[in-house]
């Protein structure tokens, strides 16, 4: 019920969603898409599903997105339990509740935990499924989002009835009843009134019972749930079967036979087909029983009922027994010992030794006469064997016991051990992460404000001084005779001067581009590429979406840094004519791509990444925590993928 909607018998992946998967670049998307995929085929295909919700919890590890991290763990315990590992499944869920619990997202808690009741209730431990779905009915009753509470309180009813609680299974049914109708869910809501019938059947309130299936009968029938069609047909049936109204039991069996066979549910048909025989049994058409018994044994033996089969073969063992067919009634009076369980065990092992003690009285009268004093004296002596046998094999299992559990807490001692150990070792790895972190940030910092100080420097000191000189020297022309041959060369001093106050104020920009600081990230980047453009050594076209808002400085700094040494590498290694980048703000994700019609490169080889501009590009990307990826072939042009989470 809290698991995932799993109604596909699909083998297959449908077309629309791969070719959803191999469209996008967005990773977060990919893990969706991932889970997703494993959705459609997880009935026909565990495995198949199983490699799918692992593939997208690595993706949502590697960009350090927990939804969908949480949403993997679910899927992936969830298809435990499809595959019957139930300890995988509770491992799979109690990752689940971690992350949602990092989270501090209390409805993703309680799913958790309803989920965890669903598989301790998959290993019939109903006592700990209880104890789960009560402690998530608490987290949603005080969260906003309660549509799962009335699911999860016809849960509890049904768990309660099992265990004769029938009292406070009725609370629970009339608190599914409230939350359902208060949310508009008929589908919970006919549930609810199906359960408290139910429970109302169990305190042996008839009459109130019966008056409950009326009234959610149309319910039913508006909604077309066949499911609880059946279970209402069932319940009025076995209403009338009490009052000995055999006929009206009869139309009301009839048509849960009826629903269970368009639903295609063999538990139901078989519900069904044994209820049939029995009525038809009390209306005397033993043709009908004999029919409906066989067709309720074929449906048992499919599905494994073995309570229903004793049943069954009691019933047929009955039956030809009185229409005078003794070897097959044998058959299956045999065949109900052979599969009673412990309550039937004890009345059948009765019957069978009292006939087999009329069997020896008759065979062996005077030998038993003979020897009952002596069988006395044995069964005294066997007695006392016995108690001792039992005193000793006792004296054993407790020293077993108290060996193991000895030995049990010496492994459990000494994983603690190296749990601890282990821990320490991931925090010292976590310290010196955060102390090089520590150290790169200081560098980074520091470079940018040396960079920003020598671009200040030099715009305003030397860039200063030379237009000065200029000024002084273009005052002297006009008051200096000269020959020809002097004023060529005086003219080539001043175009030299103008060089250098342009190559100097070019330094000074890209050292510290001015555009950043004042107008941010994008209008930074739009006139780097223009200035590339005007050179014509390359053709860049930018594209930028979300970034109308700035971004933390030293951020914009290292963005800006690692888009212009991509741009750098490009015009000195790619021999390309066009270069395209892109930069895309969502939310707390950024992404950046750079990609280029140059020569390209392998970068299976190991010279090809060892390049000081690659290597301050990751070292860049690292320090943000992003993900760099490229991508490039021979001759195929380079790409350069970068994703960052900002929020981290």
């Amino acid at each position: 019920m809290l698991c995932c909607c799993k109604g596909s018998l699909a083998q297959t992946i449908p077309d629309s969603l791969i070719q959803q998967f191999n469209r996008t670049n967005n990773d977060s998307l990919k893990a969706r898409l991932l889970l997703s995929m494993g959705e459609t085929v997880e009935i026909a295909a565990p495995e198949k599903s199983m490699t799918l919700y692992k593939k997208a919890l690595q993706l949502g590890r590697k960009i350090n997105n927990n939804d969908n991290i949480f949403l993997a763990w679910i899927n992936i315990a969830n298809c435990h339990i499809e595959l019957n590992k139930m300890d995988s499944a509770i491992l799979g869920f109690q990752q689940a509740i971690d992350v949602a619990r990092l989270m501090k997202d209390s409805v993703k808690v309680a799913r958790g935990f309803g989920n965890m009741g669903n598989v301790y209730l998959h290993k019939n431990d109903r006592v700990k499924a209880l104890e789960y779905y009560l402690y998530a009915a608490k987290l949603w009753e005080a969260s906003t989002d309660q549509q799962y509470l009335p699911i999860l309180y016809n849960n509890i009813n049904a768990l309660l009835e099992e265990q004769k609680e029938s009292t406070q299974a009725v609370v629970f049914a009339n608190k599914a009843i409230a939350m359902a109708t208060k949310l508009g869910d008929s589908l919970s809501l006919v549930d609810g009134l199906v359960n408290l019938a139910v429970s109302y059947n169990h305190l042996a309130q008839y009459n109130k019972a019966y008056e409950l299936l009326l009234t959610t009968l149309p319910m039913a029938k508006t909604i077309g749930d066949n499911y609880q069609l059946v279970t209402i047909y069932n319940n009025m049936g076995d209403y009338f079967m009490q009052k000995q109204n055999f006929p009206a039991a009869l139309d009301q069996y009839d048509e849960m036979y009826t629903h269970a066979k368009e639903i295609g549910n063999q538990f139901y048909l078989n519900n069904a087909t044994l209820a049939l025989a029995k009525v038809h049994r009390r209306l005397k058409n033993n043709k009908k029983a004999l029919q409906y018994i066989i067709e309720a044994e074929s449906t048992a033996l499919v599905i494994g009922e073995r309570a229903e089969l004793v049943e069954i073969y009691g019933i047929r063992a009955e039956m030809e027994n009185e229409a005078g067919n003794y070897k097959l009634a044998a058959l299956y009076y045999s065949k109900t010992l052979a599969l009673s369980d412990s309550l039937f065990k004890s009345a059948t092992s009765e019957k069978v030794a009292d006939a087999e003690a009329k069997y020896q009285n008759e065979k062996k009268q005077k030998d038993i006469i003979q020897l009952e004093k002596d069988k006395e004296l044995q069964q005294l002596s066997l007695a006392q064997k016995t108690t001792f046998n039992y005193i000793l094999i006792g004296s054993i299992a407790v020293l077993l016991l108290l060996g193991f559990i000895g030995y049990r807490n010496i492994k459990h001692r000494q994983q603690l051990a190296r749990q601890q150990h282990q821990l320490q070792q991931q925090r010292i790895s976590e310290l010196e992460k955060d102390k090089q972190l520590v150290a790169v940030d200081s560098l980074m910092k520091g470079q940018e404000e040396e960079r920003s100080r020598l671009a200040k420097d030099l715009h305003d000191g030397l860039g200063g001084l030379l237009s000065g000189v200029k000024f002084s020297i273009t005052n002297m022309k006009d008051n200096l005779i000269m020959t020809p041959d002097n004023m060529k060369v005086f003219e080539r001093s001043l175009d030299m001067i103008d060089s250098s106050i342009k190559e100097l104020r070019r330094v000074a920009h890209n050292m510290m581009p001015e555009m950043l600081t004042k107008f941010g990230l994008d209008e930074a980047l739009k006139e780097y590429c223009n200035t590339i453009n005007s050179t014509r050594l390359l053709i860049v076209k930018y594209q930028s979406l979300g970034l109308s808002d700035r971004l933390d400085l030293s951020v914009e700094i290292i963005i800006y840094r690692i888009i212009q040494e991509l741009l750098n590498n490009t015009m000195k290694h790619a021999a390309a004519t066009e270069t395209f980048v892109q930069v895309i703000k969502e939310g707390d994700r950024l992404n950046i791509v750079v990609e280029d019609n140059g020569k390209g490169f392998n970068t299976n080889l190991p010279e090809n990444n060892k390049g000081a501009g690659l290597a301050n590009v990751q070292s860049r990307v690292d320090y943000l925590k992003g993900q760099l990826d490229i991508h490039a072939e021979p001759g195929k042009g380079t790409l350069v993928n970068i994703e960052f989470n900002l929020s981290s």
